[in-house]
C-alpha cells in the first residue's frame, strides 16, 4: 500500500502542531480567565482602601478644620489642606462655608487631565450630634495609581505566565513526541509502505520497553492481527487463483480439443470417401489379379497393371491417413521448419476438397506467380489448421448460395507471406467484425459451432508473429492470414 485514499484532499497538520495550538490556546484562555478575576478582586481590594483612606483623612481633619472655619484660620486651614494635598491618590481639597462658598481650594495643576472622583465631609461644631452645620471638606481623588500600578502587575503577571506557558507546552510537547507521536509517525511509516497484497506481510514493531502495557500496544497488536489475517485471506486468494487458473486452463485445452474434433466431424464424410473408394479399387483389383491368376494363360500386363492400381490406392490412402494425423494432433510443441508452400495447399485440398465438393462448393487456388521452389518458415500443423478452419467457416456460410465457390490466393508482399481465403459471399456485417475473433462467439446454430475456430485461429497467427484480419477492401467476404517469412 503505496498512499491513503481520502474521499477529499485535506491539507495534513500534525498531531505535535496542533497539540501546541491547543496547550497554547487552553492555557492562555485559563490564565487569562483566573488573571481577570484576580485582578478584579485586588482592584476593588484597592479601591475599598483608597476610600477608606479618604475616610480615615477626612474624618481625622474634620474637627481641626472645623475649629479653624469657625475662627476664619486662613494659615491654619492651607496648611492642613496642603498636607492633605500630598498624600498619594488625591489630586485636589477644597473647603466651603455653609453657603457653599469656595473658602480654601487647592488643586494639582493636572487635575483636568485626570479621572477623579470626589468625597465631601460636612464641618459640625458638634460633631457628635451633627448640628450646627459650618461648611463642608472636599477631597478630589484619582484612581490612576491604581490603574497603572494593576497594568503593571498585570505586564509582570502575562509575561511570567507567557513564559511558563511556553516552558509547560514545550515539556508536554516532548513528552508527548516521547510517549506517543514519535510511535504514530512510526505506525503511519509502517502502514504507508507494508505491502497488502503479498503472501508475508511484514510486521509492525514499536520497540517500547514491556514492563507495562498501554493503549499503544492494543494498537500494535491491533495491525498486527489486521495484517494476519489480510495474509491469510491473500494466501487463500492466492490458491484459489492457482485452482481458477489451472481449471480456466484445463477447459481452455478442453475447449481447443473440443473445437479440433469439431473441425474432424467435419471431414469425417470427406475422410470415409477417401477411404472407401480406394477399398473399393483395391476390392476390384484384387479379384481381377485372382481371376487372371486362374486362366490358363496369364496375362503378366494385366498383372502388372492392376498391382501398380493397388500400389497407387495405397499411397493415397496413406497420404490422407496421414495428413488425418497431422492435423488432429496438439501442434503448440511444434518447431518452426521451413515448408514448401505448394505442399501446405496440397495437404489441405486433400482433407477437404472432396467434402467440399459435396457440398456444391468450388474450391480453387491461385499461387501468384510464386515459384514451386518457394519455402516459409513455420509450424506447418498450425498453419493447415488455420487455413482449412477458414475454409469450413466459409463453406458454412456460402453453402446455400447459388453457384458458391472458394478461392485459395497466395501471395508474397513486403516480406510477408499471405494466405487469402476468399469466398461468394458480401462480407461480414460490421456490427460483429469486432467479436468474430473473441473466444466462443459464432453465428452459427446450436451444436454447429463451438465458437473456438477463429480465436484459436488468432492466436496461431500471433505465435507467428503475424495477423489474422478481416479485409474490408475486397467485395467478397475476405480473411487473411498474414505472417513474416522468416517468422
Amino acid at each position: 500500500m503505496n498512499d491513503f485514499n481520502t474521499s477529499e484532499v485535506k491539507k495534513f497538520l500534525s498531531l505535535r502542531k496542533k497539540l501546541m495550538v491547543a496547550i497554547l490556546f487552553a492555557s492562555s484562555f485559563i490564565t487569562s480567565l483566573t488573571t481577570a478575576f484576580h485582578y478584579y478582586f485586588e482592584y476593588k481590594k484597592d479601591i475599598t482602601y483608597l476610600n477608606k483612606s479618604l475616610n480615615q483623612i477626612g474624618n481625622s481633619n474634620s474637627s481641626s478644620l472645623t475649629r479653624s472655619l469657625w475662627n476664619l484660620d486662613d494659615l491654619q486651614i492651607q496648611v492642613q489642606l496642603d498636607s492633605i494635598l500630598k498624600v498619594r491618590d488625591i489630586v485636589g481639597v477644597a473647603v466651603t462655608d455653609e453657603d457653599q462658598n469656595v473658602f480654601y481650594e487647592n488643586k494639582k495643576t493636572e487635575i483636568e487631565e485626570i479621572v477623579s472622583f470626589s468625597r465631601t465631609f460636612p464641618l459640625f461644631l458638634n460633631p457628635d450630634k451633627k448640628v450646627n452645620k459650618i461648611g463642608e471638606l472636599v477631597i478630589w481623588s484619582t484612581k490612576a495609581h491604581i490603574n497603572e500600578n494593576l497594568i503593571s502587575r498585570l505586564t509582570v503577571f502575562f509575561l511570567s505566565q507567557f513564559v511558563k506557558t511556553l516552558i509547560v507546552s514545550f515539556t508536554m510537547l516532548y513528552l508527548f513526541r516521547f510517549l506517543v507521536t514519535r510511535h504514530l509517525d512510526r505506525i503511519v511509516r509502517f502502514l504507508r509502505g507494508v505491502d497488502l497484497n503479498s503472501l508475508n506481510i511484514e510486521r509492525l514493531s514499536l520497540d517500547r520497553p514491556a514492563k507495562t502495557v498501554d493503549e499503544l500496544d492494543y494498537v500494535n497488536d491491533s495491525i498486527n492481527l489486521i495484517l494476519r489475517r489480510v495474509e491469510r485471506a491473500n494466501l487463500e486468494t492466492n490458491e484459489k487463483i492457482k485452482r481458477q487458473e489451472k481449471e480456466i486452463q484445463m477447459q481452455k485445452a478442453a475447449s481447443i480439443n473440443s473445437a479440433r474434433l469439431a473441425s474432424l466431424g467435419e471431414m469425417a464424410a470427406n475422410i470415409a470417401h477417401e477411404i472407401n473408394n480406394p477399398l473399393t479399387v483395391l476390392a476390384f483389383s484384387g479379384k481381377k489379379i485372382k481371376s487372371l491368376s486362374e486362366q490358363e494363360e496369364v496375362n503378366k500386363d494385366r498383372l502388372v497393371h492392376f498391382a501398380n492400381m493397388i500400389n497407387r490406392t495405397i499411397d493415397r490412402m496413406c497420404k490422407t491417413i496421414n495428413s488425418l494425423k497431422t492435423l488432429a494432433r496438439d501442434a503448440e510443441d511444434d518447431v518452426y521448419e521451413m515448408v514448401n508452400i505448394y505442399d501446405i495447399i496440397e495437404r489441405v485440398l486433400d482433407l477437404c476438397q472432396i467434402s467440399i465438393a459435396q457440398k456444391g462448393v468450388e474450391i480453387t487456388t491461385e499461387f501468384n506467380d510464386l515459384p514451386k521452389s518457394f519455402y516459409i518458415r513455420c509450424k506447418e500443423v498450425q498453419i493447415t489448421q488455420v487455413i482449412i478452419n477458414l475454409i469450413n467457416n466459409s463453406t458454412d456460410a456460402i453453402k446455400n448460395l447459388s453457384e458458391p465457390w472458394i478461392k485459395i490466393d497466395v501471395k508474397e508482399r513486403n516480406g510477408n507471406i499471405c494466405f487469402s481465403i476468399i469466398d461468394c459471399g458480401s462480407g461480414i456485417p460490421e456490427d460483429i467484425q469486432s467479436r468474430v475473433f473473441e473466444p466462443f462467439f459464432t453465428t452459427k446454430d446450436i451444436g454447429e459451432g463451438t465458437g473456438l475456430g477463429l480465436s484459436i485461429s488468432a492466436k496461431s497467427a500471433k505465435n507467428h508473429n503475424g495477423s489474422l484480419l478481416i479485409d474490408n477492401e475486397c467485395k467478397n467476404t475476405t480473411i487473411r492470414l498474414e505472417f513474416p517469412l522468416g517468422c
